[in-house]
């Protein structure tokens, strides 16, 4: 993992915004130019929850529905919508990442995202070596 990855994922584990029950072992990076989107889904269960993404660069926003209507190209239309300002993290479990859907509107401006995951043990491809550094991490004592 790169080291700037790596660092990441230890803070989110360390400052218990993810549980060390949980340590990501894969990451999406999402680079998003004007206009781009990613259309109404649920991410896979092969994948534990909770899972989190961190935004950079500039603010969006995601929506969340059982029903997300399409309106327009890189448009839709949710039951909710949260901001998702620059260096937000939004943590997704429970109906939030099982239930419901969630998209991103087409962005106005450049944007990055990252999205850290861990994959079910049993579900992580042949071969795959954890990095025994990551997979140590404890919060940091209260």
């Amino acid at each position: 993992m790169p080291p700037t990855i790596k660092w990441m994922v230890t803070r989110l584990v360390q400052w218990r915004i993810m549980p060390s029950s949980c340590i990501p072992n894969s990451c999406i990076i999402n680079i998003y130019e004007e206009g781009d989107c990613i259309p109404p889904h649920i991410d896979h269960h092969d994948f534990e929850r909770p899972f989190c993404t961190v935004s950079f660069v500039s603010e969006s926003s995601i929506l969340f529905g059982t029903d997300i209507d399409i309106t327009g190209p890189g448009e839709f239309r949710g039951s909710v919508e949260i901001s998702l300002p620059r260096g937000s993290v939004l943590i997704l479990k429970g109906n939030g990442a099982d239930i419901t859907k969630h998209c991103i509107p087409g962005v106005r401006h450049r944007r990055v995202s990252i999205t850290f995951r861990r994959m079910i043990d049993d579900k992580t491809p042949y071969g795959f070596q954890p990095d025994p550094e990551l997979e140590q991490l404890q919060p940091y004592e209260l």
